[in-house]
């Protein structure tokens, strides 16, 4: 399944009060991710995803993509399987003239193979990134 979400995003939008952008998704884990920029945003555009408060993509807290006529594309198996069934887009615009539209989409696999999902959460609870189940 593939969801997306395309983002607009005014001029002179600070990371202190970015667009907040609510997708929501079935449950599942993720296979594919992708943040991409239209030309023009020359890197003044930012964008990270979060997940049960805590930064997803990119994994380095934080940090942000942000780039010019590209698309970040890159494999990550990722849980989503508790409520919210939801991923917050968080994108910001330091452009002091022009918006800009970021677009973010991930797959998601249904039905992960067994096993998986508890020895990703086992790794997220090992890095102190998801709550114990």
């Amino acid at each position: 399944m593939i969801f997306k979400a395309e983002i607009l995003t005014p001029a002179n939008t600070l990371p202190s009060a970015p667009v907040i952008t609510r997708l929501g998704v079935y449950p599942g884990v993720t296979r594919r991710v992708f943040v991409g920029f239209p030309r023009g945003c020359c890197a003044l555009a930012h964008m990270q995803i979060w997940h049960w408060g805590w930064q997803v993509w990119p994994w380095t807290p934080q940090t942000s993509f942000a780039w010019d006529d590209y698309t970040y594309t890159f494999e990550d198996r990722y849980p989503i399987t508790e409520e919210p069934l939801e991923l917050v887009i968080k994108t910001w615009n330091f452009d002091d003239t022009y918006p800009h539209t970021l677009s973010f989409a991930v797959t998601l696999d249904p039905e992960p193979p067994e096993g998986e999902l508890d020895t990703l959460r086992e790794t997220l609870q090992m890095l102190g990134l998801v709550r114990e189940f």
